[in-house]
């Protein structure tokens, strides 16, 4: 299980830990991007590790890459958002689903059987200033800790797009 605090409002490092509170990695947002740009960094030195971003302005796709920028994930979002099924590739992995469910605060990442693999749930309080805190559970060793975390972003970032649009869909 991984803890992903929500973007400091003035900041632009947050945390990612364990469970038990152990870093793991820290998100360096690139707060003025208009392509939701930022890098998963390792806690001990600022390495980074995979960057992430959305594939141009107003796309509802995202990717990772690593260090090398090599690919390491694509996440490609239904034109109705986080709400209706999406698809996700990750490199070396098998095919899987993605959806959100605004009411029950969580999103699902299933496999080719529907099975979930998966789930990224909201731990902040309804009405937050820092309102997409989030946990994301493997349910299946279907990915690594750092696409869970760029899969987490993506998905943070593209709420936050959609709140932006009027849209009301959010995590929190």
């Amino acid at each position: 299980m991984l803890l992903l605090p929500d973007k400091a409002p003035f900041g632009t490092i947050s945390p990612v830990t364990l469970a038990d509170g152990r870093p793991i990695a820290t998100i360096r947002w690139h707060n003025w991007s208009m392509s939701a740009r930022y890098e998963i960094l390792d806690p001990v030195n600022a390495a980074v590790l995979a960057a992430g971003s959305r594939n141009g302005l107003g796309s509802r796709e995202f990717q990772l890459t690593d260090a090398w920028n090599r690919p390491l994930l694509s996440l490609k979002l239904s034109r109705w958002g986080a709400a209706r099924p999406g698809t996700l590739a990750v490199v070396g992995g098998r095919p899987l689903t993605t959806q959100g469910n605004w009411t029950a605060r969580q999103f699902t990442v299933t496999d080719e059987q529907q099975r979930p693999v998966a789930r990224i749930v909201n731990n902040s309080p309804l009405l937050s200033l820092r309102p997409d805190g989030l946990v994301f559970e493997l349910m299946a060793p279907v990915m690594s800790v750092v696409h869970a975390i760029g899969l987490a972003q993506s998905m943070r970032a593209a709420v936050e797009s959609e709140r932006g649009s009027g849209v009301s869909l959010s995590f929190g």
